[in-house]
């Protein structure tokens, strides 16, 4: 039993510090998504001192790492270990998913309607859908995968 949680917690971190290194190349690597990200900073830069832009610059990648990694991984994880679940599309699938809905989960949490969405706002849903997959499928790699070890002679 030890040996399990141990071996979920490894595989939690170890998928989560992965899609948070994703998460961030990935939107540099889309032009759509550097460009809101740009003009996200240039306002902020424009807007406050030098201390606060750093400090907004962290906790929008600690947000993005949480919504779209570390929140949607939790909940599939936990719902996977308690139900039993062993496979790949449940954890890459579901994972995916949750994260994907995390921009829309947040706009609709702000008040937002269905309406509203922009393209770019697409295109996160991509990143953080891309990331989801990568995350469950290496919890699914080292967690599930990796401890089904079943006895040599039953």
């Amino acid at each position: 039993m030890l040996r399990r949680l141990l071996v979920i917690s490894f595989a939690f971190v170890i998928a989560a510090g992965a899609g948070m290194i994703f998460l961030p190349i990935a939107a540099l690597s889309d032009p759509t998504t550097r460009e809101a990200g740009s003009s996200l900073a240039i306002a902020a830069l424009f807007s406050a001192e030098p201390d606060d832009v750093a400090a907004a610059f962290g906790y929008v990648l600690w947000a993005m790492g949480i919504a779209g990694c570390a929140a949607p991984l939790a909940i599939v994880a936990l719902a996977g270990e308690v139900a039993g679940a062993r496979a790949y599309t449940w954890y890459a699938g579901a994972t995916a998913l949750l994260a994907a809905a995390a921009p829309t989960i947040l706009r609709a949490a702000r008040g937002g309607g269905l309406a509203e969405a922009s393209p770019a706002e697409g295109r996160f849903a991509l990143l953080f859908f891309l990331a989801g997959a990568l995350t469950g499928t290496i919890y699914w790699l080292i967690a599930v995968r990796g401890g089904e070890r079943t006895p040599r002679f039953s």
